[in-house]
């Protein structure tokens, strides 16, 4: 356990410095002259090779990446390089501000719509596969395998659409105030307001991810259910909601634990459609200005925080059906 424990955080490291590495070459072939894109409107020649001197940005590939590493720009007369403590993301062109100063300001944004998503998707997912897999063939199965297909098959931009025109400008034209169209409140501030500016987002994000894991719920429940310790559970006259909540489900969870975990980090990594539509100043959102701006640091920084995101959620995943297989308790 601990030896397989060690190769996943080696893995993990390794998968970080190749994501540093080629995002570092990528924004330098996609930015061929920053300089020009940083300057201000109708600059002269003269004003973007001095910002280009400024920021070193024509120094060689190697020194950049050195000064991203272990150096940076000098803040107060300290070092910000990403292999000092605390790491530092880089320095934003644009923002005039440390890299991870500014995906922490934004990540309680995104980490509040990708966790409340995913406890929303996650409970009716469960309920409803466990649903269908029960009544297997059934009408109660068709209808929920519909509404599954119908989630899978509309994008998220028009479910978001949708479900703004419907659940706020319909309702606020009728004088019912239920659902903000846009912006943020932090939990710390107004847990009620957090929630009500969230639920629209929610139910957007939760619409694309309901039907993928019911059908998984659902397939991983009929997998189980044929298994001999199921019928001897029958056999002893266990309530069939016991076998199906206590006994199948808690074997089948494995592939649904997984598949959520990678959604969870996916999602991390910016709900950029969402974010956009409902008004969340997120990870996604100001990675996608930092792109149009050419502010490659902030672009670097949070693609690293995104594969971070990804790589801890996938480690934490796989403790857990470790932790849940029974040939490792023994």
């Amino acid at each position: 356990m601990v030896k397989q424990f060690s190769s996943v955080v080696l893995r993990s490291i390794s998968t970080l410095v190749i994501v540093l590495i080629l995002s570092f070459f990528i924004t330098r072939i996609a930015y061929r002259n920053p300089a020009a894109m940083l300057a201000p409107r109708n600059a002269t020649q003269e004003s973007i090779d001095a910002v280009a001197r400024a920021l070193r940005l024509d120094d060689p590939w190697y020194l950049q990446l050195w000064y991203y590493l272990f150096r940076g720009p000098d803040i107060q007369g300290a070092p910000m390089g990403l292999m000092h403590w605390p790491p530092a993301l880089g320095y934003s062109f644009r923002k005039q501000a440390p890299v991870t100063d500014l995906i922490l300001a934004k990540a309680p944004v995104t980490l509040s719509l990708a966790i409340g998503a995913l406890v929303i998707w996650m409970t009716i997912a469960i309920f409803s596969g466990v649903a269908a897999a029960r009544w297997q063939g059934r009408l109660i199965d068709h209808v929920l395998a519909f509404f599954a297909y119908v989630g899978l098959s509309v994008p998220t931009f028009l479910s978001g659409i949708l479900i703004s025109y419907f659940l706020f400008f319909q309702l606020s034209n009728q004088g019912i105030h239920w659902f903000p169209s846009s912006g943020y409140v932090p939990l710390s501030e107004d847990p009620l307001q957090w929630a009500r500016h969230l639920a629209l987002p929610w139910a957007t994000l939760a619409i694309a991810e309901i039907g993928l894991f019911q059908r998984m719920v659902r397939a991983s429940m009929l997998d189980v259910l044929g298994h001999d310790f199921i019928r001897t559970a029958r056999a002893k006259g266990v309530p069939e909601g016991r076998v199906y909540f206590s006994h199948a489900l808690k074997s089948a969870l494995n592939p649904i634990l997984t598949l959520g975990g990678l959604e969870l980090a996916a999602i991390m990594g910016g709900a950029i459609v969402t974010e956009t539509i409902f008004g969340l100043d997120g990870v996604g959102r100001m990675a996608i200005a930092a792109a149009l701006e050419g502010d490659f640091p902030v672009v670097i920084g949070t693609t690293i925080f995104a594969a971070s995101a990804f790589i801890t959620t996938t480690l934490a995943v796989d403790l857990v059906a470790q932790w849940r297989d029974p040939a490792n308790r023994n």
